[in-house]
């Protein structure tokens, strides 16, 4: 079970290295590798929206955007990310929305660090 985890995290790391050196493809092919692994896998989503935001695949960009979500539905980075994903699609309404709840969790994350 940890080497699973280890080969995990490895593709994880990889895919990260891949998409900061512009090879977007191979790392959309590790993410997609890791998911197959572990469907649960949050920061694969999270990093799959990134990859597909980048490559222009705004659907698909979205979908594993609102999987992140489902699986930490309060993570600030994801609801950041669904915004520009929606303002790059053209729905005005929805990153308006994404960025009102991201504002909000913004403050909820300072007001929790003053505490």
């Amino acid at each position: 079970m940890i080497s699973k985890v280890m080969n995990i995290e490895n593709k994880l790391s990889d895919a990260v290295l891949a998409f900061t050196l512009g090879e977007e493809i191979k790392a959309r092919e590790l993410l997609l590798e890791i998911l197959d692994e572990k469907p649960s896998c949050f920061d694969a989503w999270r990093a799959l929206a990134e990859v597909h935001l980048a490559l222009n695949e705004t659907d698909d960009a979205e979908q594993a955007c609102l999987m992140a979500l489902e699986l930490e539905p309060e993570d600030l980075a994801s609801v950041v990310s669904l915004a520009r994903i929606l303002v790059r699609k053209g729905d005005k309404d929805g990153a308006e929305e994404a960025t009102s709840r991201a504002r909000i969790l913004g403050w909820k994350e300072e007001l929790a660090e003053d505490s």
